[in-house]
């Protein structure tokens, strides 16, 4: 059965997004050897429209059948980067789907609450009050 496993990636610096993709890609244990590709699967997922949801967080989603497990990825940065529409984010939730996810689904639903999504961006959210909020 698949597992979809949740990552809480805080404090990250970085000094612009494509080094974020590179960051965040490699953390999949699967494809850490080949981040590319999934770099690439993200920005042009940004390319057919941009994923930002609120004013400092974006949610790129992208499919890759080959990976074991659906990651969601909540990454916040140290200091903001200019994101694929020219403003300025700190946090990102990755989704790296592997397919047909419930858990994925249940936190794209999550998405569409602003208090849900204020809670994500605050900097001092822990994983298990993400995994809490996911109950709800």
């Amino acid at each position: 059965m698949m597992k979809t496993k949740l990552i809480l990636d805080k404090n990250v610096i970085v000094p612009n997004r494509d080094e974020w993709l590179k960051h965040v890609a490699g953390i999949i244990p699967a494809i850490s050897n080949d981040t590319v590709s999934v770099v690439q699967t993200l920005k042009h997922r940004e390319e057919i429209g941009s994923t930002r949801i609120a004013e400092n967080m974006v949610m790129p989603h992208v499919v890759i059948p080959t990976i074991a497990n659906s990651y969601i990825i909540v990454s916040q940065l140290e200091s903001p980067v200019e994101w694929f529409d020219n403003h300025s984010v700190d946090t990102g939730t990755f989704l790296i789907v592997k397919g047909d996810d419930e858990t994925i689904s249940n936190f794209v639903v999550h998405m569409a609450d602003d208090s849900f999504v204020e809670q994500l961006s605050e900097r001092g959210i822990e994983k298990k009050t993400i995994e809490s909020l996911l109950e709800e």
